[in-house]
């Protein structure tokens, strides 16, 4: 049994496919996994993915149009997994990555409506779980394990394996699905820092 910790920009560039890259790898393994998504936001965050995408030429609003974007999707996530359940909110957050990996300046309210509207979550639920305390003590909650494991860069992945008393890894950076599946081999686990491509900042906790 592994449990997994996803720690994502609410639209980060490179988050939509580190979450494709751990689905393939779960469902190649047939392992299985309890999922954590936590996503994030601050400014340095932020700055980051705005970088990324100018490296990779993509067209993007304004950096107060892109933050104001960020913090919206992080909200609406918080709001839906209170309204909805985390499964929903989950799905919310993988079909809005998915509409924005290749361009965030797709991003609008009519882009939110349809993925809600497809999703049957309803408008009036989202804004009144946004006048209460609860989403704001949900996203703190999340800050405070991304405090607590020391969380700079999105994504960052968590893994642990119950079935050992290992540490749990944690990769920082996008990773890939052969990456993946070797480490959560029985036969790789006392070779995990062999294991990983060199891009990946690995450590663990």
């Amino acid at each position: 049994m592994f449990e997994i910790f996803l720690f994502i920009n609410p639209i980060g560039i490179y988050c939509y496919d580190t979450e494709r890259q751990i689905r393939k790898a779960v469902d190649e393994l047939g392992v299985d996994v309890c999922y954590h998504y936590i996503p994030i936001a601050n400014v340095c965050l932020i700055n980051d993915d705005v970088i990324r995408r100018r490296k990779d030429a993509q067209k993007l609003s304004d950096i107060s149009s892109f933050s104001k974007a960020t913090y919206e999707a992080l909200e609406n996530y918080h709001a839906i997994k209170l309204a909805y359940g985390n499964k929903k909110a989950r799905n919310y957050l993988y079909e809005l990555q998915k509409n924005l990996s290749n361009d965030a300046s797709a991003y609008t309210p009519d882009l939110l409506q349809r993925i809600t509207q497809k999703m049957h979550i309803k408008d009036e639920d989202i804004r009144a779980i946004k006048q209460t305390d609860y989403l704001r003590t949900s996203i703190e909650e999340d800050q405070k394990l991304a405090n607590q494991w020391n969380i700079k860069a999105t994504p960052t992945t968590v893994i642990f394996n119950e079935d050992n008393e290992q540490n749990g890894v944690l990769l920082e950076g996008p990773i890939n699905q052969c990456d993946l599946i070797n480490l959560m081999l029985p036969d790789c686990q006392e070779c995990i820092p062999n294991c990983l491509s060199e891009k990946n900042h690995l450590r663990l906790i």
